[in-house]
């Protein structure tokens, strides 16, 4: 009997943490080196002058792509993988907007025509691995489909299948969850290197690249399935 829900669910994220660390002893360092990446990007911020109406845009996007990434590490910590899918859906959306305002503006086109409308996953606006995730996301954001539900059972046998109300550490799809976490930051990494080479004077990589770098190794030392291109 569950008296308070608020407490459990405390209790079972607390439990989900401490499964996926003990899994994976370096993943609070693999997130912290994401972090660090994000916050070089916040101090480059200040050398940023003078951007007009559709830079503003595009610089409130990558604002709400950071902030979500990190809510995003932390429900992924928690287990809690139907919030997790449904935000990443949102940031896949969020970069294909980023490729087609860049996309308008090298043709030299307005991008009113892009307002109110729902960002292209297709034309090429999003890598091919983005691209394979948003159907699945979307069905899990519209409640489209049964099968997504599997992300709350808890148990299941041929009579009935019981869906869990706490978070609860799932060792596939809470690391599915963040394999994909981790290869959504990598596509902003590659957008960034090139904003940052048009927006920010004398800027260099080197410093983003070391983090970089450190990331691949904590990740290839962890095993995570996202970090195999890099072997």
């Amino acid at each position: 009997m569950i008296e308070s829900y608020s407490e459990e669910v405390q209790k079972a994220r607390e439990i989900s943490k401490q499964m996926i660390e003990n899994e994976y002893s370096n993943i609070s360092r693999i997130l912290e080196l994401m972090d660090k990446y994000f916050v070089l990007i916040i101090n480059c911020f200040e050398n940023i002058s003078g951007a007009g109406e559709i830079d503003n845009y595009k610089l409130g996007l990558i604002v709400s792509f950071i902030r979500t990434q990190l809510i995003i590490s932390e429900h992924i910590i928690m287990s809690e993988l139907i919030e997790v899918t449904t935000l990443e859906r949102k940031q896949i959306e969020l970069l294909a907007r980023l490729s087609e305002i860049d996309k308008k503006l090298n043709n030299k086109e307005s991008i009113h025509k892009l307002k109110g409308k729902t960002p292209n996953i297709g034309n090429e606006n999003v890598s091919e691995n983005l691209k394979n995730m948003y159907g699945m996301f979307s069905e899990i954001a519209h409640s489209a489909k049964t099968e997504p539900l599997a992300l709350l059972v808890e148990d299941s046998d041929h009579n009935a299948i019981s869906y869990s109300v706490l978070p609860k550490y799932d060792p596939t799809n809470t690391v599915v969850a963040l394999n994909n976490h981790i290869q959504l930051f990598f596509d902003f990494v590659i957008y960034m290197f090139d904003f940052q080479n048009k927006f920010i004077p004398d800027y260099t990589n080197d410093e983003d690249m070391e983090i970089i770098n450190n990331l691949i190794e904590e990740g290839k030392i962890a095993k995570l399935s996202v970090f195999n291109r890099f072997e």
